[in-house]
């Protein structure tokens, strides 16, 4: 199982690290974060795809073709988690040697949104504060990746418990398929 987790969380991790990359690349300059939201939700799901070839390989190579849901969902998860921890240091590496400004940008970006919301000026006011505190604490190393892993981490737990939902099979579920005539 180790050898699975790893090789499929590290492809995953692979994906979401070069979404961080293309998706900041689709942004650019434009500061239009809401066009890079869709693609980033978009290349989480495509990401954490790699959870069900991951179960499905595990269940296959290792256990001849039966699986818990115990047994799927822990293989989900660990492909989560290595892919999560693979797009924060991808987001860390971003964020300090590529481009520092972005917090700025988004700053920027959101509070001309919030600017032009419609919403009162006492709600205005609000979650001006709400996202001034964040971002202090957002300077913070540690906050950073955690605010980071939670990003993705929810998406990867989701599609962990749906595969390991759809992957179970018990071997008594193999004895009824049909056999293969030779």
């Amino acid at each position: 199982m180790k050898k699975i987790v790893i090789v499929y969380g590290l492809i995953a991790g692979l994906i979401l690290v070069s979404m961080i990359f293309i998706m900041m690349a689709l942004v650019g300059d434009s500061s239009d974060f809401d066009r890079g939201e869709s693609v980033g939700y978009i290349s989480m799901v495509l990401a954490f795809s790699m959870i069900f070839f991951g179960i499905r390989s595990h269940r296959d190579k290792n256990l001849g073709g039966a699986i818990s849901f115990n047994i799927s969902f822990r293989t989900g998860i660990l492909i989560t988690v290595i892919a999560c921890l693979c797009y924060v240091a991808g987001w860390l590496f971003y964020i300090n040697y590529i481009d520092n400004s972005f917090i700025e940008k988004y700053a920027a970006f959101y509070l001309n949104k919030l600017n032009s919301s419609g919403k009162s000026s006492e709600e205005i006011k609000n979650e001006i504060v709400a996202f001034n505190k964040n971002m202090e604490n957002y300077d913070n190393p540690g906050v950073m990746a955690l605010f980071t892993f939670l990003e993705v981490f929810p998406i990867g737990l989701i599609i962990s418990v749906l595969c390991a939902l759809l992957m179970r099979r018990k071997v008594s579920d193999l004895s009824s398929e049909p056999k293969e005539v030779t």
